[in-house]
């Protein structure tokens, strides 16, 4: 493999971004970068358009319809600028959502302190991921790492819900009250789900709060993509708790009524795969 540039291994920005939403493995692999990927049926969208036509680069949306995150990647120059860094805010806003991914090559620590500002004195939480693309006989092979992540609800120091397009913070808000209010029973929070990261040796479980109840997930990472015990087991589990089980390549997920329903159901299932009464293989 020989280290590219966004420039010589897609010519520019958009078709960069449409090779993203065009390959699932790719999009999984930067939503697994900024602890997106647990289970839901996300879908990647290019140039998604607002109101006033203007396109975002690319839209996270999840299986209800709902935009959960915006992406917008630097132009061909491979540095962050002010403007692609700015104009990440107005996306958000007017897709009613806090989370945004920044795509650059590199930033320069004035455009890195503007993005800290934003995460810190503002409802927006963005994550600044560097591109790493290589030319392969193959075609490009592209990898992400994370250079900044959003601070977490906790340390922000605006912690109001912003007006205007009513974007607010209601996930967020949810995940570290469960999160807090149930010590040891999540190892990780987001802004939009709670998860134990290892129920076994294939498994994170996830809680995803929604607008109208909560969703279990059960994430595998395709590691048990064609196994018939996980299909018949999480069908199981599902039945028991009077819910219906979908299956993508990388989890199973059902949907609960409420979010008590659902963190009662994440106990008692968590305690049975302790307890080795789940086993699958």
């Amino acid at each position: 493999m020989k280290r590219s540039t966004i420039k010589e291994a897609f010519g520019g920005e958009v078709k960069y971004t449409k090779y993203i939403s065009e390959n699932i493995d790719v999009a999984t692999k930067l939503l697994d970068i900024v602890d997106m990927s647990m289970g839901d049926d996300y879908r990647v969208i290019p140039e998604d358009k607002t109101i006033d036509s203007k396109r975002v680069d690319l839209t996270v949306k999840d299986s209800g319809g709902e935009t959960v995150a915006v992406i917008e990647s630097q132009d061909a120059t491979g540095w962050l600028d002010t403007v692609h860094s700015s104009k990440i805010m107005y996306y958000m806003w007017e897709k009613q959502c806090n989370d945004g991914i920044l795509l650059t090559e590199d930033a320069d620590e004035n455009v890195k302190g503007f993005v800290r500002y934003i995460n810190e004195n503002t409802p927006f939480n963005v994550w600044l991921v560097a591109t790493i693309v290589y030319q392969t006989e193959n075609g490009p092979f592209v990898d992400f790492y994370p250079v900044m992540r959003p601070f977490s609800l906790k340390d922000k120091k605006v912690q109001r819900k912003a007006s205007g397009n009513a974007v607010e913070t209601p996930h967020a808000e949810v995940c570290q009250k469960l999160y807090d209010d149930n010590p040891g029973l999540f190892t990780n929070v987001t802004t939009r789900y709670v998860s134990r990261t290892k129920v076994d040796n294939n498994l994170a479980m996830g809680l995803h709060p929604k607008a109208k109840g909560a969703s279990l997930v059960f994430y595998h990472g395709k590691k048990l993509e064609n196994s018939d015990g996980f299909v018949n087991t999480m069908r199981g589990i599902a039945e028991e708790f009077g819910a219906e089980p979908q299956f993508n390549r990388v989890a199973c997920h059902f949907a609960l009524d409420s979010v008590p329903a659902a963190v009662d159901s994440f106990k008692t299932i968590a305690e049975r795969f302790k307890n080795r009464e789940i086993v699958y293989e």
